[in-house]
């Protein structure tokens, strides 16, 4: 092939990519001022909600652990029993 033939070649690959650019950034563009709602942010349930929602052992094991520094867990059962009725699965050491 001549260098005219392969130029050609590289300078029609280019326009058909650069033309299909400016056509899909066309449609964003009209696909962004049709949309007539605006962002939102859904607050389905308040950031506290954990917190607010603790049962009382686990409220008294998280005052305690804050005064004296020391984790308190208190169980009724062994830990493997406790975690499977909380669905953590297996615990390894």
């Amino acid at each position: 092939m001549t260098t005219s033939k392969i130029f050609f070649r590289i300078a029609l690959v280019f326009l058909l990519l650069v033309k299909t650019g400016v056509k899909a950034q066309r449609l964003t563009a009209s696909k962004q001022k049709s949309d007539s709602l605006p962002l939102q942010r859904l607050h389905l349930i308040p950031e506290n909600y954990y917190s607010n929602n603790l049962g009382f052992m686990c409220k008294r094991e998280i005052q305690v652990e804050k005064s004296t520094k020391i984790p308190l867990r208190i169980r009724l059962g062994s830990l493997e029993y406790v975690d499977k009725l909380e669905g953590k699965g297996t615990r390894r050491n």
